[in-house]
């Protein structure tokens, strides 16, 4: 039988590891070659140990050239989890919502995301690391600090792409710039984009929901404080806490 310059003949030959028949094609070439070459060549299908062992070079290939994704959170905020949290009375159902919210984030639908507030040294940033560093295995995580992502939209053309598509964003430290036009504009952007799109996110500040639109403007304060789970954190600064003054001398 001939077809598209494929011959194929009638019997076949059995693999000796398999036993799978083997059938015999007869392949022309696609452009004219000398005599000596000939007109093409006769090749044998695979049989299933020959697939089964490219699948293995396949994969094995594929292995070599995977490079790790970078991790995305800042060095500091790597090893942050909820195992290592200090949990008090001041934290606690922020600390168990959080974590819930990690351990059921593949059921979340509406985009809802949470808002981290309280003052510094509370914990909030600690909650939204251990959040995203128990997800990052299995979704894409993206994580911004505010102040720093501002400044360098001001700077050069920043890639909004990777914040709006994110499975989960963390904004950090949300309100340290002041609601001028520009920064409204800019927050909008990013805010507005994961609502529409259903795609939750992780804020974190040190402002009461009521001092919210004077720091990132009605709009952006509107849309944070409708879509979003609020949850508090009190209590003193935990990096003064940890601080050894000495005492002077007299």
């Amino acid at each position: 039988m001939t077809k598209y310059g494929l011959r194929r003949s009638l019997k076949g030959q059995p693999c000796p590891i398999c036993g799978e028949v083997r059938h015999k094609i007869y392949k022309s070439h696609p452009f004219p070659m000398p005599a000596s070459v000939g007109r093409g060549l006769w090749l044998l299908t695979d049989c299933a140990c020959i697939k089964q062992q490219r699948e293995q070079e396949r994969l094995e290939r594929e292995r070599l050239v995977i490079i790790p994704a970078a991790h995305p959170l800042p060095l500091a905020l790597q090893a942050k989890s909820f195992d290592g949290f200090q949990v008090t009375e001041l934290n606690r159902n922020a600390f168990e919502r959080s974590r819930s919210f990690a351990r059921n984030f593949d059921k979340i639908e509406n985009g809802r995301g949470i808002i981290l507030l309280g003052p510094s040294g509370t914990g909030k940033t600690h909650l939204a690391a251990a959040i995203a560093n128990e997800l990052r295995e299995k979704f894409s995580v993206a994580f911004v600090y505010v102040p720093t992502l501002l400044e360098q939209m001001r700077l050069s053309n920043v890639p909004l792409e990777p914040l709006l598509n994110a499975d989960l964003l963390i904004m950090d430290d949300l309100g340290t710039d002041r609601a001028t036009d520009w920064v409204v504009e800019r927050l909008l952007i990013i805010v507005d984009g994961r609502l529409n799109n259903l795609k939750p996110t992780v804020f974190t500040t040190n402002y009461d929901l009521q001092d919210l639109d004077a720091r990132v403007g009605m709009r952006v304060a509107s849309r944070i404080i409708g879509s979003n789970l609020h949850l508090f954190l009190k209590g003193t600064d935990y990096r003064v806490r940890h601080v050894k003054f000495t005492p002077k001398l007299p």
